[in-house]
């Protein structure tokens, strides 16, 4: 075993026991590790009966085989769960600190299992693995507890824990690591919090890496070190962050606004850019580890109603979900309310996304003040939609209750056909990116990925748009954004290698670079697969089929691989004005592209066995 170390720590909080496990090598091999590695580990052992926050239910925190590697991109880990938010499998994504040093201590991930009778924290420090009450920490902010760590046990400990959110079970609740980097999605933080877990606290000695092939390895890394630096969208990136080109996504179509019935605002478009933000409230750069693109914004706003101390500021999603889908073009409210979600632990996406469809309910008279304890949410209202926010966290009033549940539960116990103006996918809040504008494949991607809307489960919202390598044999496929033709063709392209870097852990910013030659060649070198990049792509598809199986289990089906009328809806105005896309026939074209059945959404016979996936399905006792 190479790369990675083969060894995992198994926890039973109810019973307090510890063990460390070795994987065979095959799972690294067959599943490749971070949500690939996560998913075949909970098909061997997970209770498909257990409800999302039970005792029962799994809590996974996987690295990838390149986690410690100094590269940019490599610092990512996977944290995995039945979502309370959908009820079905699903996975989230963190960079920052956590997975190297992880690595660093000996392990290639975390399961957890039962609720500790009181609130605890893991420590991990190599060889010491142990638990320890925390019952000091509960109730705490993400930045309180982070700082009372590190002052309790060293600033070399890197920390990942929970806020009021997780605690209050809010089913979007984040979990954070080292305050600016977050496991944002499916509500992977009330999972944490109700098995008690606080916190995870990690230091490793173990520095160098056992990589299969030392010296053409650092051959590969410094030939890719200095393709990454030099790709032009990086540098963009690293001076004005992942807002950089809101302003032109703005023009496109690409920027829901207010509550994705608008596709266009030019005076949003330039009050919430990121070069407004690096002009104003910006302060300094910052990065995961060992990476030269530096993302991350940290930011200031000294004086208003918005005013906020020097700390992690927010990057695209953030800006928009608490920004132009709430119909505001208020750049310090939106670092005032992303700062609020980072602190309280709460993903940005789901929260802007719930807040704006409650905007819309009260509107439409679907949601009353007189219900909701005198609470009311109109358009662009940025102190009420703070206030409302905090409150989630702690479920505190009829409102917040009602929406720390997440949209879709949200809107289908309120009824009067309010789940036609939400914006979600199987259950999960699409993120900033309307398909209308952007780019039609993205609506394909959103329907049919496996744990619902998202566009970092692939590549193909930076294939549309043009922002990553297109070599690889895509030149053939690059057509109009808004159209659907080839945009088949390109997902399975796009979902294969989303799969595969959501198994490698790898950062989609990082990898814009990068053909698909140069992933199998990490691969080789440091963990030595000895893959080609037929092998690699074969990996990827395993692992998207594998997900599909695993959440058929959970109920979805075919029809299943849609997306809520409001996002099916015409665009309204800006470019894409008059504009709709036929998501059925891109999602028949990808099914018959990748093999799957048009009634029950699963890969056919002869994919399951070409794919060496008949163990698999026999564990799960379905029929192909």
């Amino acid at each position: 075993m190479k790369g990675n170390t083969g060894k995992i720590i198994n926890i039973d909080l109810t019973e307090g026991s510890i063990q460390i496990e070795t994987l065979p090598d095959s799972y690294y091999v067959n599943f490749i590790g971070g949500s690939g590695l996560a998913a075949k580990l909970f098909l061997d052992r997970g209770n498909f009966d257990a409800a999302p926050l039970s005792p029962e239910a799994l809590l996974m925190f996987m690295n990838g085989p390149m986690a410690g590697v100094k590269l940019p991109g490599a610092s990512r880990n996977s944290a995995a769960a039945i979502s309370p938010l959908t009820g079905i499998w699903a996975d989230a994504s963190c960079g920052g600190y956590f997975a190297p040093e992880l690595r660093f201590a000996g392990y290639d991930g975390i399961i957890l299992t039962g609720k500790a009778k009181s609130p605890v924290l893991l420590f991990i420090e190599d060889d010491t693995i142990k638990l320890i009450d925390a019952a000091a920490y509960w109730g705490k902010t993400v930045f309180e507890t982070h700082h009372a760590l590190k002052d309790a046990y060293g600033k070399d400990f890197r920390t990942v824990l929970i806020g009021p959110a997780g605690e209050n079970l809010v089913h979007y609740a984040a979990i954070v690591n080292e305050e600016h980097h977050v496991f944002g999605r499916a509500g992977m933080g009330a999972v944490m919090g109700s098995k008690n877990l606080k916190a995870i606290i990690v230091k490793g000695t173990k520095k160098t890496l056992d990589v299969a092939d030392p010296e053409k390895f650092e051959t590969v890394r410094k030939e890719l070190l200095k393709g990454i630096r030099e790709f032009p969208i990086n540098h963009h990136t690293h001076e004005h962050g992942s807002a950089g080109g809101l302003q032109g996504g703005m023009q496109i179509g690409d920027v829901p606004v207010k509550n994705w019935t608008s596709n266009f605002n030019e005076e949003m478009g330039k009050t919430l850019d990121g070069p407004t933000l690096t002009a104003t409230y910006l302060t300094k750069r910052g990065a995961c580890q060992f990476c030269s693109i530096a993302c991350k914004r940290v930011v200031e706003i000294k004086d208003g109603p918005f005013a906020i101390p020097e700390g992690p500021g927010p990057e695209y999603e953030t800006i928009v979900a608490l920004g132009s889908l709430l119909d505001s073009g208020d750049l310090a409210a939106a670092c005032k309310a992303g700062r609020l979600c980072n602190d309280l632990g709460m993903d940005t996406i789901s929260a802007g996304a719930a807040l704006g469809w409650a905007m819309e309910a009260f509107e439409k008279g679907h949601l009353k003040a007189a219900d909701m304890d005198g609470v009311d949410l109109p358009w662009g209202d940025m102190e009420k939609a703070i206030a409302v926010l905090i409150d989630i966290a702690y479920r505190r009033g009829k409102l917040a209750d009602l929406l720390a549940d997440g949209t879709a539960q949200a809107a289908y116990k309120v009824g009067q056909s309010s789940i036609d103006y939400s914006a979600v996918g199987k259950g999960m809040d699409a993120p900033m990116h309307d398909p209308r504008g952007g780019g039609h494949g993205l609506a394909l991607t959103y329907a049919v990925g496996p744990r619902g809307a998202c566009h970092v489960a692939t590549s193909m919202l930076f294939y549309e748009m043009g922002l990553r390598y297109a070599g690889d044999g895509l030149e053939t496929l690059a057509t109009e954004a808004r159209s659907g033709k080839f945009k088949a063709n390109l997902d399975v392209v796009a979902q294969t290698l989303g799969a595969i870097k959501n198994s490698s852990c790898w950062c989609h910013f990082a990898d814009l670079s990068l053909s698909l030659q140069d992933h199998a060649n990490l691969f080789n070198t440091v963990a030595g697969y000895g893959w080609t990049v037929d092998d690699m792509m074969r990996a990827g598809r395993r692992v998207y089929y594998l997900k599909r199986l695993i959440n058929y289990k959970f109920g979805m089906r075919a029809a299943n691989d849609t997306l809520t009328a409001r996002m099916l809806e015409t665009a309204r105005d800006g470019a894409p004005a008059g504009t709709a896309f036929d998501l059925p026939q891109m999602v028949s074209e990808f099914y018959d592209l990748m093999g799957i059945d048009h009634q029950s959404g699963l890969p056919k016979e002869e994919i399951v066995a070409d794919y060496n996936l008949t163990q698999e399905v026999r564990q799960l006792g379905i029929a192909v």
